[in-house]
């Protein structure tokens, strides 16, 4: 299995205008002079409008990035992320303790009655989402009903694009035959996949789906939202040895509170 070794260091300075550009103001945490450890976080890209590469400024930019340098704020460290190329990796890497957090849109429980919680640890929810389904512009496939997509509305595509170790590969294992869906370990394989014409569809998160459709410059559109009613949580190793929950908690709730996390959604969602 690969994993990337790209790897970027992000001071985390004393007075911190937020995140990516945002103008929202300085963070409420107040850093204390220290010589305290990095906050190692692994992600998983691209997966647009949580995590992303920007190679122009050659930094990680996205929603799960901006809550993760809050994190590394509030725990008083210098914030340094991992991207590794196999999200299961990612998965099986945080659990042991190999990065200090996950921060990859990742759901506690599968869909199929996995329970992530048994091998690492979550935060509180900060995010719900379904899966959405990815076609070309030209793709004829509908759903019945746009809003709550199902298993019968796929008969007539012959191959289904899943990221490997996902939700949205739990899906289509439990509801599809197996004839149908191809299995990627990257996202960026199979979005070239789909524009190539080797598979007809992509099943993801809703949330990137429309992500990924509005930067396609139209080769790309949603063609409907399979109704999952999955959490993201922020992951650390099981039993949470360092104590990071109760700081990434914190952050979450006051995020929500003080209108930081709405400003998030509306700069990063639209």
């Amino acid at each position: 299995m690969s994993k990337s070794l790209v790897t970027i260091v992000v001071v985390v300075v004393a007075v911190l205008a937020f995140v990516a550009g945002i103008g929202m103001g300085n963070l409420i945490y107040a850093p204390k002079p220290t010589t305290s450890p990095f906050l190692v976080v692994g992600t998983n890209i691209p997966f647009p409008p949580f995590e992303d590469y920007n190679y122009t400024n050659g930094v990680y930019v996205g929603f799960d990035i901006n809550f993760s340098k809050m994190i590394a704020y509030a725990a008083h460290r210098t914030l340094v992320i991992n991207n590794f190329q196999d999200f299961n990796l990612l998965l099986s890497t945080v659990g042991k303790g190999g990065v200090d957090m996950a921060a990859s849109a990742i759901t506690e429980s599968g869909l199929t009655g996995q329970n992530r919680s048994k091998i690492m640890s979550f935060s509180a929810p900060y995010y719900d989402a379904n899966q959405g389904i990815l076609v070309t512009s030209g793709s004829t496939f509908h759903c019945a009903v746009s809003t709550n997509c199902t298993a019968a509305d796929f008969t007539s595509l012959s191959h289904i694009g899943v990221q490997s170790g996902t939700t949205s590969e739990s899906w289509a294992d439990a509801n599809l035959p197996a004839a149908k869906i191809v299995t990627y370990t990257g996202v960026d394989t199979e979005l070239l996949a789909l524009k190539a014409g080797s598979i007809d569809a992509v099943i993801i998160d809703n949330g990137p789906a429309g992500a990924i459709a509005a930067g396609s410059n139209g080769a790309l559109k949603v063609a409907g939202t399979i109704i999952t009613g999955e959490e993201y949580g922020f992951a650390v190793a099981l039993g949470d040895p360092q104590g990071l929950l109760p700081i990434i908690n914190k952050v979450i709730s006051d995020a929500k509170a003080n209108g930081t996390y709405q400003q998030m959604l509306t700069y990063w969602f639209g």
